[in-house]
Formats: structure tokens, C-alpha cells, sequence
């Protein structure tokens, strides 16, 4: 909560409100409010209670409004269902940042109350003592909290090899922030300068590296699965996801702490991305042992496919590219890739196993450091703005630099900002499961890598969680919660792979899960809903433990923010009083309408805006170009374009396929009759919103501006920093 605090905590003596509401505009207590005005609201699906307060009330607290600050005004209505006012919000944030001169962006819109006593009692949505009397309808009922779920490492079948940095990166681990590749100022590179370059995604020899094996079809995974007698096995990949939901469900949306940035974020959403918040779909395959796998669902409609192709297959380059030395890395170039040995092609990944009551877990590890207190990291290749807001233009987005340190364009600030939005929350559930130390980000656009970084658990946790209390807290639960829905589903539907669908909806306090049965037209919606506590007091709003002991000031909270100062969190008792109700009472029609709308916000990924289709041509002839230096390179990527395995992004209007320009340029013989491409179908947007025509014009500036840099430095040797001593040996 990044704002200035307009009322204090009661002192020593002054006995305890019953309510104490905390949110962007101050605190209050709730003690004035007579108890005729809770109001009890019942639905068919769940019963909520909504404290509103009087007219005369509101137009007591109007006038006494107009009076104060914007700073200082105290929230004057409680409403459990309904968000706080987004204009008034804003208005507070723009006050804030105005008398501060920096971005405090409080993300949770909503108010966070503790409710005490009678009045928690009266709140409850979840009622225990009623779910018992109707637990002949195959209600799922019970309180969970982190002590209820246990992690244990699990030794895996063969010595795992991990990679470590190459070209001296592993310093990056070791010194905070963000690290530039290419000093803008005087051309100095601070590490090797072939690592500005990235290679073409398309040229890489993806066929090279190991397969990604999914759950069910790793054999050492079910092979473990079985011995460790566990009902559920699934990756990192295939969980995150679901552990998001449970997150979003068990915190009730508790938002990132955006505090620290720029004055020129302070307009910016501050909430979880929309990508972020997206329905999940799995595949929960039964498998011969009596066991499920867990498998994400790549025939759902919320698959992206291939309009993801570009930063999924680059990814998998770029680690290769920054754990190996250039002469290695050149092998697994499409054109060289004959060359590697078997050895080299059958290399096994390497994984880290845990497990729970119930589930295994396999992480793949990507590096290590023995020097680092977990030793091992993920790597991140994290794409700047112009390539994730437009993905079908990324040739042309590849213009994009990173110029500054801060601002809201063409710097590392602003992706850390979209990366803490979209993309943290996953990381962290990855890095737990892996029981890694961090992430190691390195920031490009496709074309250049700018900079690096390392990101400790620690630091996610803060930015997430507001503690590491509440960070271990939230997986373990999150874990415990995600067992008992599979388990829901498992028992209605059994000893059957079923597709299971899973949605908690922005600013809602409830889940819906859909469960489809894969050899019947059996479908099933589970509800959830839960109360949520800390010790003793009721939860309405947001789950925020750094909150609980009262509120505190911007300089307070930046300190907890960078470690400087955190309160001892670890007595606190959050947990849960949860229901999940399986919907008898629904139709199958009903179900299928429910599912055919989570399915309508899934394609929201599948929109692209039309790209620049003259730039994309011209990039696919320059590939046909370099792999006609060697004709059965070339010949096999047109097939592996044609059969899926390197699909490419969705074809533009008006683009050339990879068949019609080798025919153009007459590269190599075509006897065969052309195939059809298969691709993903995408609403394609003629006019693009205000971010993406802003990405795009700096992105032709930035294509201009490195023409002119490449006749100007072409003949120059780079510069590589070395200290005094370095230079005189």
C-alpha cells in the first residue's frame, strides 16, 4: 500500500474495533455501524453478507469530505462484493504521487477490513456447521493453512547434469540490479560483445536439443510417481497456472506492491496483467498405475499455439546461448548442426523432484552456481514491450531498444514493471517448486540482448507477498488447495483422463472449476468458496499479513520492500474455512454455456494486430538466403514449416509462405506438391491500440537508429572494459 497514511493505529489502552478497514485512502473502525445494517444477500450459488452504510451516513461523510485533503480521506463505505471506486482511486494515487514526487502505486484498489467476534461470525460465507448437515451431496469441506501441507525433496533416478553461465555472466548473481550489457554512453561493453547479437529464431536447430517431455509422457517422472505411491504427478509448466488461481482465490486477489517507481507509472495499471489472469485448461490423464498426470491442455481453446511461436522457441535458444561458448553454440545452428555428436543430441535435461501428501512435482533446472544458497536458478529471456503487446510484428518490433536505466518507454524500468504484472507470480511458484535460489533475466528484443539481471526469491516475495511469510505461506496453500479440488473432481468422475478447467474471476471471492470426462459426455462445474483468517479475524478484501499489526507509511513499507526493516510475521495464522460444491443442480447445457464463456476470454490471446507484412517477407527470404548455403537445411525446414514442428507465427494477410518465396528465389528444387501450413486461426485487428502505435514508432526510430550505428561503427573494433591491472597485463 504505497500511499501516506491519514489516521493512526489506536494507542496502547484504546480497546480494539471491532472492524478495522485499511485501504488506499486511510484506516476507520466500523464500531459506528449500527448492526441493522448488515444486510444478508443470498444467491442460488452462495451466500455473501455486504455492510453498506446509511444515506445519512454518506452525506455526513460528503461533507466532511470536502473539508480534507485528497491525501487524507478515510474510506467511507464497506462493500464486501463491490471494488472501491476506480476514479476515486486514481485521483488519490495521482494526489499522492503529486506531493511526493514519485510513484507509490497502492495496486489493491480494494480495501483489506478484519472483522472480530460477532461480527466475523454473522460475515461468513463458508458456514462448516451447515456444510456438515448436507454432506451427503459430495461436499468437499475443511480449514487449511500452510501446516496442513508438507514439501519434501524427492532423490531422482540418475545424477543430474546442470549448466552454469558462460562469458563471466555468473557476477550478475552477485551484484544487485540491472547489469548493461553495452554502456550507451561510451560504446564500453562490460561483457563479451557477441552476446549482443541474438541468432534469428529460425536458424537455431531446435530438433537439437532434448524433447520437452510433458508429465505423462515422461517415463522417469511416472516411474517415480509409482514408487512414491503418490495420485497425482505434474511440471512446473503444466501447475503454474492452476497454483496462480488458487493463489488469486486464497488471497482474494491481493495485488503486487508497486511502490518505487517512476512518477510516470503512476497512471499505469498496477494489477496483475490480463495474461496473468487468465482462465487455466489441463488435461488430468489417468494413467495405468491408478495415478493421474497432470498435462497443460494444448487442444483447449485457450491455447495460443503458434502466436506465441516467437518468444517460446527463442527462449529455448537464448538458454543454450548464454550457458555455452560460442564455438558450441555454432553447432546448433540449423546450418552446423550435423556436426554435433550423439551425444550432445541425447543429453537428458536435468530435474528436481519434490512431493506433498499427494503430489509430485518435477522442475526442470537450467543452471547453477554452487555459490548461491539454493544453487540453482531458472533462466528468464525476457522480451521487451514492443515484442510481447505485438507479437505478430516482431520484425519490425525488433527496432525496440532499451535506452535508460528508468522512464516508461525504452527502458529496464518499464519491463520490470510488465514482468512483476504478468510474469512473477508465475516465476515464483516455478523457483519454489525447483527449490531454486532466484531467476537470471537476460532483456532483449529479439535481435539484441541490452542487459541482465538476477532476481532472488526474496525480492518476488516482497514484490508479491509484502513478506516471505506470507510468500511460503501462499505456495503451501495454494498446493493444499489445488489437491483437494483434483481430488473433488477425481471422486465424481473417476479412473478417467478428464479436461478440467479452472477460473477465478478478477475480483471475486469464489472458483469455478469445469470438469469434462474424456470417454463420456460427463461434465461437472465445481463451485469454491472460502472465508479467509488471520488468527482470529475474518478477512474482507485483499489477504495482506503485512497489514495486520495497522497500516503503514510509504517510507515503512519501502523498507519492508527492501528488507530494511520487516515485522515478525511468522506467528501469524492464515488460513482457510473452504466448500467446494459440486453443481448437481446445473444441466449439461448449463455447464457447456458456462465453459463456452471461460473459452471466449481464453481467445483473448488470439487477437493480433496486423503486422508490418513487407518486413516479415523480407526476413524469410534472408533465412531462405542462409540456409541455402546448405540445401538439406533448408530443405528440411520448409518441412519442418509444413508439418508444425517449426510452425512459425500465424500468417498475415498478404504474407508469403516459406514454399511460395523459395519458389520466388528458385533456391532449391520443389517436387513435391505444397502442403497446407497448419496455423492457428486469430482475429487479426487492422487498428491498433495507443501502446501498440507507440512500441511501433519507436520501434522505426530504433531501426533507423542502428543502421546508422552499424556504417558508423562497422570497421570499429568493440570495446570491452577492463580495470587498470587487466590493461596493463
Amino acid at each position: 500500500m504505497w500511499v501516506a497514511w491519514g489516521t493512526r493505529w489506536p494507542q496502547m489502552g484504546v480497546p480494539r474495533p471491532a472492524t478495522v478497514l485499511i485501504g488506499a485512502r486511510g484506516l476507520h473502525s466500523s464500531l459506528s455501524v449500527p448492526k441493522k445494517q448488515t444486510k444478508t444477500r443470498t444467491s442460488a450459488t452462495r451466500k455473501d453478507t455486504v455492510v453498506k452504510t446509511p444515506r445519512k451516513e454518506k452525506r455526513r461523510a460528503k461533507d466532511k469530505n470536502k473539508t480534507q485533503s485528497s491525501a487524507t480521506k478515510a474510506e467511507t463505505k464497506l462493500d464486501d462484493d463491490a471494488d472501491t471506486d476506480a476514479k476515486s482511486d486514481e485521483k488519490q494515487k495521482r494526489a499522492t504521487t503529486k506531493d511526493t514526487g514519485s510513484a507509490r502505486t497502492n495496486s489493491n484498489t480494494r480495501a483489506t477490513s478484519f472483522l472480530f467476534g460477532d461480527e466475523a461470525q454473522k460475515a461468513r460465507v463458508v458456514r462448516l456447521e451447515m456444510c456438515e448437515k448436507e454432506a451427503e451431496h459430495g461436499l468437499r469441506f475443511g480449514t487449511l493453512s500452510s501446516s496442513d501441507v508438507r514439501i519434501k525433496p524427492v532423490k531422482p533416478l540418475r545424477p543430474m547434469e546442470v549448466a552454469t553461465l558462460a562469458h563471466g555472466l555468473d557476477r550478475v548473481l552477485f551484484n544487485p540490479g540491472i547489469h548493461w550489457l553495452r554502456d550507451k554512453r561510451t560504446g564500453i561493453y562490460n561483457f563479451d560483445p557477441h552476446l549482443r547479437s541474438v541468432l534469428d529464431v529460425d536458424l537455431f536447430d531446435y530438433s537439437a536439443l532434448p524433447p520437452y517431455l510433458t508429465s505423462s509422457r515422461d517415463p522417469e517422472l511416472l516411474e517415480i510417481t509409482k514408487k512414491q505411491k503418490m495420485k497425482y504427478c505434474g511440471s512446473t509448466s503444466s501447475m503454474t497456472g492452476l497454483l496462480s488461481h488458487c493463489y488469486f482465490l486464497l488471497s482474494r486477489w491481493k495485488e503486487p506492491e508497486m511502490g518505487g517507481f517512476s512518477p510516470s507509472f503512476s497512471d499505469m495499471s498496477s494489477g496483475f496483467s490480463e495474461g496473468a489472469k487468465l482462465p487455466v485448461s489441463i488435461k488430468l490423464q489417468y494413467q495405468p498405475g491408478g495415478f493421474y498426470a497432470v498435462d497443460a491442455d494444448k487442444g483447449s481453446d485457450g491455447e495460443t499455439d503458434n502466436t506465441n511461436y516467437v518468444l517460446t522457441s527463442l527462449g529455448k535458444s537464448l538458454e543454450k546461448f548464454l550457458t555455452a561458448s560460442p564455438q558450441e553454440y555454432a553447432k546448433y545452428e540449423r546450418v552446423n548442426s550435423w556436426k554435433l555428436t550423439e551425444k550432445e543430441r541425447t543429453q537428458k535435461e536435468a530435474y528436481h523432484y519434490a512431493k506433498t501428501d499427494r503430489f509430485l512435482l518435477r522442475s526442470q533446472l537450467d543452471c547453477q552456481d554452487p555459490r548461491l544458497p539454493n544453487k540453482t536458478f531458472d533462466l528468464k529471456t525476457r522480451a521487451v514491450v514492443s515484442i510481447r503487446n505485438d507479437r505478430a510484428n516482431y520484425a519490425e518490433g525488433s527496432g525496440y531498444q532499451i535506452q535508460h536505466a528508468r522512464g516508461l518507454w525504452e527502458s529496464f524500468e518499464r519491463e520490470y514493471w510488465d514482468m512483476v504484472r504478468a510474469a512473477f507470480l508465475k516465476y515464483n511458484f516455478q523457483v519454489r517448486i525447483g527449490h531454486m535460489d532466484g531467476i537470471f533475466v537476460a532483456y532483449h528484443n529479439t535481435a539484441q540482448i541490452f542487459g541482465f539481471q538476477y532476481i532472488s526469491l526474496e525480492e518476488m516475495n516482497m514484490r508479491l507477498f509484502g513478506s516471505n511469510e506470507m510468500g511460503d505461506m501462499a505456495y503451501h496453500m495454494s498446493l493444499g488447495l489445488l489437491e483437494r479440488i483434483l481430488d473433488t473432481a477425481t471422486e465424481c468422475i473417476p479412473n478417467e483422463t478428464l479436461s478440467i478447467t479452472m477460473e477465478t474471476r478478477p475480483g471475486s471471492g469464489s472458483m469455478s472449476v469445469i470438469v469434462e470426462a474424456s470417454s463420456s459426455p460427463q461434465v461437472l462445474q465445481l463451485d469454491i468458496e472460502m472465508d479467509r483468517y488471520v488468527n482470529e479475524a475474518l478477512v474482507r478484501g485483499p489477504v495482506d499479513l503485512a497489514q495486520f499489526h495497522g497500516p503503514k507509511s510509504a517510507s515503512q513499507l519501502e523498507d519492508m520492500l527492501h528488507g530494511r526493516h520487516e515485522d515478525d510475521l511468522s506467528k501469524l495464522d492464515w488460513h482457510v474455512d473452504y466448500c467446494i460444491t459440486p453443481r448437481h443442480d446445473l444441466s449439461e447445457d448449463q455447464v457447456h454455456a458456462n465453459l463456452k464463456d471461460i473459452r471466449q476470454r481464453q481467445r483473448a490471446m488470439r487477437t493480433l494486430c496486423l503486422p508490418n507484412v513487407a518486413m516479415l517477407n523480407e526476413r524469410e527470404a534472408y533465412r531462405i538466403e542462409v540456409l541455402g548455403k546448405r540445401p538439406d537445411a533448408l530443405k528440411r525446414f520448409l518441412e519442418e514449416r509444413e508439418d508444425g514442428t517449426a510452425i512459425g507465427m500465424p500468417l498475415a494477410p498478404g504474407q508469403h509462405t516459406t514454399r511460395e518465396l523459395i519458389e520466388k528465389q528458385n533456391t532449391i528444387p520443389l517436387d513435391e506438391a505444397p502442403k497446407k501450413v497448419p496455423t492457428t486461426p486469430v482475429r487479426w485487428l487492422r487498428y491498433p491500440d495507443m501502446t501498440v502505435k507507440r512500441v511501433r514508432e519507436l520501434s522505426r526510430q530504433g531501426h533507423d537508429k542502428h543502421q546508422q550505428e552499424t556504417k558508423t561503427t562497422a570497421f570499429q573494433k568493440p570495446k570491452v572494459y577492463q580495470s587498470k591491472r587487466q590493461a596493463h597485463t
